[in-house]
């Protein structure tokens, strides 16, 4: 008789060990899981910290854009090929807690790094690292500077060249970091920079003031320099001169010795820019020189009798663009104040040729410089005047085409500050692009000063409490009852 062998039975397993085994299998893959999201957190903070230092990849949401650079200063800065060490002397601690201008030129200088890998970012306790000041003897450097190199060419910045600064009450204005910066870096890059003579002795009135036009030139990378030319020669390496409306004539020996400057032997390659203004009296020795080059000059200044196209006051003439050669028109008008009207005594002589840059609308009127409180607007004739000139001498060496030129306005105020700083106009750029096709000069960028404000959501207080009440109370409560709702279910699994 075959004896049947019993199979053993495995035992089932208690209800208590069920939940145990399923409770420790989802224990450890929540476990498993939490470590690996705390890891990837971690990872990706890592990667974007990475990522914020090196790549501008912040927003910045501020009207005007203060925290960024405009797309001129990057295209430029996205282009060199040199080598360019930026020390901000102080801890940047120091350097950007100062106040908010400080932070915002801390964050610009900062942009510059991200835009190029040709510039390096770095802060310089001088206070501490003694050894630093060393290595620049001909430099007095100071706590808080910005000290530019390239190769063996260095250059500084203090605070009144990263901000404008109101002088009576030494309070900030605005911030000039983005104009400063590049203006410096196109100084340290060019291996050709431009020089420019502004031409001083003839006179002065509260429109013949240079500065800021000097500062835009300087922003854009000229050097710039002044020169008394009653009593100093115009510099062997000036490539070009500036006179700004003068009041009193050029004496018969400067105006010869200026024609022949322009002249330059034959071998041209000069240039001059001259401003002229309303309120100026005739000056018989300078204006023989720019006949010379097909410019003439109207006594009086001009007036516009459309109320259409000025800019607040009937002298205040917005000027059209003359196509030409020299510099594209923008959608931006250019604004003339004060200005004289010019005349084109020719297209072309020879080698002379004259270009109309800018004129008025033909409702402008001269009024003559002996009008008296009883003169009327209506009382001249209205027509379109030239309001910048551009005469041209042109001769050859083999097929090598030499220039000299000679560019008029007839508003010495468009350089005021008050119309470059405009965004609604575009003198700046304007004079800028004229002089860098003259002189073959590579594009400069014309950057304003920013004003850095407060900028509001524009909500009621109201509005405000509701929206700081829900970040601060309902958003917390709504995270609780999430967890305690996903644990209850899972504790019940």
């Amino acid at each position: 008789m075959n004896k049947e062998k019993k199979v053993k039975q495995p035992k089932e397993k208690s209800v208590q060990q069920l939940n145990r085994s399923r409770r420790l299998r989802h224990g450890t893959m929540a476990t498993v899981l939490s470590v690996c999201f705390v890891a990837a957190v971690v990872l990706v903070n890592v990667i974007v910290s990475i990522l914020v230092d090196r790549y501008p990849i912040s927003v910045d949401l501020t009207s005007n854009k203060v925290f960024e650079l405009s797309q001129e200063s990057i295209d430029y800065v996205e282009n060199i090929d040199k080598d360019i060490d930026v020390y901000i002397l102080a801890t940047k601690e120091d350097f950007s807690g100062n106040n908010n201008y400080y932070k915002q030129a801390d964050t610009v200088i900062n942009k510059y790094a991200q835009y190029s890998d040709k510039i390096h970012v770095s802060y310089v306790d001088i206070y501490s690292d003694v050894d630093f000041a060393a290595k620049y003897p001909d430099v007095k450097l100071t706590y808080g500077q910005i000290l530019l190199e390239c190769g063996e060419r260095h250059q500084t910045l203090s605070a009144y060249d990263l901000f404008d600064v109101d002088e009576q009450y030494g309070s900030i204005k605005s911030s000039t970091t983005e104009q400063a910066m590049t203006s410096a870096i196109m100084n340290l890059t060019d291996s050709n920079p431009i020089n420019v003579a502004v031409l001083t002795g003839f006179g002065s009135n509260n429109r013949t003031d240079a500065s800021n036009l000097e500062s835009i030139l300087t922003s854009n990378g000229y050097i710039v320099s002044e020169v008394n030319f009653l009593s100093e020669d115009i510099p062997d390496d000036a490539n070009a001169v500036v006179l700004c409306s003068p009041t009193s004539d050029l004496t018969s020996e400067l105006a010869d010795k200026l024609a022949l400057w322009l002249e330059n032997d034959g071998n041209f390659g000069h240039t001059m820019l001259y401003f002229a203004d309303g309120s100026q009296p005739s000056l018989p020795n300078l204006e023989s020189i720019l006949s010379e080059w097909g410019i003439g000059v109207e006594s009086g200044f001009l007036a516009e009798t459309d109320q259409s196209h000025v800019y607040g006051n009937y002298t205040y003439l917005i000027g059209q663009y003359e196509d030409n050669d020299y510099v594209d028109s923008s959608d931006k008008p250019i604004l003339l104040p004060n200005a004289k009207a010019l005349k084109a005594l020719f297209e072309n002589e020879t080698n002379r040729y004259t270009h109309v840059l800018l004129k008025s609308y033909d409702s402008a009127t001269i009024v003559p410089e002996d009008a008296d409180e009883n003169y009327s607007l209506t009382d001249g004739k209205t027509d379109s005047y030239p309001l910048a000139i551009l005469g041209q001498r042109l001769t050859y060496q083999g097929t090598t085409a030499l220039n000299s030129y000679l560019a008029a306005f007839g508003s010495m105020d468009m350089t005021n500050s008050a119309f470059t700083s405009m965004s609604a106009v575009d003198n700046g750029e304007y004079i800028v692009n004229l002089l860098n096709k003259l002189t073959g000069k590579s594009a400069g960028v014309t950057i304003v000063g920013k004003e850095i404000g407060t900028e509001t959501l524009g909500i009621s207080s109201q509005q405000a409490m509701v929206i700081g009440g829900f970040f601060q109370y309902g958003l917390p409560i709504i995270v609780v009852i999430i967890g305690v709702t996903v644990w209850v279910r899972r504790r019940n699994k």
